[in-house]
């Protein structure tokens, strides 16, 4: 009787230790991958689970749109030199092109700067040293040697009992038609020869030609203070017949248009410095999103790897 029920109750008992859970079923090893109780199907995996998520706190903000959107970038850069590099970790091109705009920048102020403290300087020189009625008296006694028809008799009249008092009260004392309309028929004298008419006619008090003119032409020599004039009033044109303020007129003129220019070239460097660093920030995002859009076709379906970190 006794084997009977040993008998009996031996399957009994292994069928009760089956379904106590001495271990889970095996039937569900088919199609899931299981670890701690984590159960994922084959179905549910995709490259997207192995590829970068961007989220929520980096999908927002100027700083990622610099960093995945090339035109954000190149207008980034094209405002401020080197931001859209130094968003993408490239610090050493952004270094590059930050210094070179604070360099340029500053010595762009610094040259113009100077410039215009140049200018005044030239405008207050010109203002105490060449008069317009100096001017008119030697273009007169010029005509009058050369026996010239240009209508002088006209301005002799107009400045008949003037005084040059060389500052800017001088030029109500003088009609500027009148003058000009001698010069256009005043022709240059020189030693041996005679030459064509004056080149230029004297502009308005004040004009930026009116202080390139006086001090840049022989024609106008007559104006500065400490002319003389030479032997039967002819142009030598060796330079025996320039004044000394002529001279010096024509020098610091030179300096502040030289310190213009200048300023002028460094500003076209400042654009340039924008343009190129605009475009090499909209090719550094262009190229790293054409990296991570190749490296992510590499993950075919059928052949990946997968690693976890516990």
């Amino acid at each position: 009787m006794k084997k009977l029920k040993t008998i009996f109750l031996l399957p009994m008992m292994l069928f009760m230790l089956i379904q106590a859970g001495f271990g889970q079923p095996i039937n569900n090893l088919s199609g899931k991958i299981i670890k701690d109780d984590i159960r994922i199907t084959k179905a549910e995996l995709s490259l997207r689970d192995f590829s970068y998520q961007a989220t929520e706190s980096n999908q927002r903000g100027l700083i990622h749109s610099i960093q995945s959107k090339p035109g954000l970038a190149m207008l980034s850069s094209a405002i401020l030199p080197g931001s859209a590099q130094a968003a993408n970790g490239k610090w050493v091109r952004a270094g590059i092109y930050l210094a070179a705009e604070a360099f340029t920048v500053l010595y762009y102020i610094d040259r113009n700067n100077t410039a215009k403290r140049q200018e005044r300087n030239y405008i207050n020189y010109a203002n105490s040293t060449w008069s317009v009625v100096a001017y008119a008296q030697w273009l007169v006694d010029y005509s009058q040697t050369h026996n010239l028809e240009n209508g002088y008799e006209d301005l002799a009249a107009d400045i008949a009992g003037e005084t040059a008092e060389f500052n800017t009260s001088d030029w109500n004392k003088v009609d500027l038609s009148t003058l000009q309309s001698v010069e256009v028929k005043t022709p240059y004298f020189f030693p041996e020869r005679q030459s064509s008419n004056f080149s230029h006619v004297l502009p308005a008090y004040g004009s930026q030609q009116y202080y390139e003119l006086i001090s840049k032409y022989y024609q106008f020599m007559g104006g500065w203070s400490d002319f003389s004039s030479t032997a039967n009033h002819r142009y030598f044109w060796d330079g025996t017949d320039i004044s000394f303020q002529f001279a010096m007129g024509r020098d610091r003129a030179a300096q502040f248009n030289d310190n213009y220019r200048l300023a002028g070239n460094i500003f076209n460097l400042i654009l340039i410095n924008h343009v190129v660093s605009a475009f090499d920030g909209f090719f550094t995002v262009k190229l790293k999103n054409s990296r991570i859009e190749t490296q992510a076709n590499l993950l075919r379906p059928d052949s990946f790897s997968v690693i976890l970190h516990f």
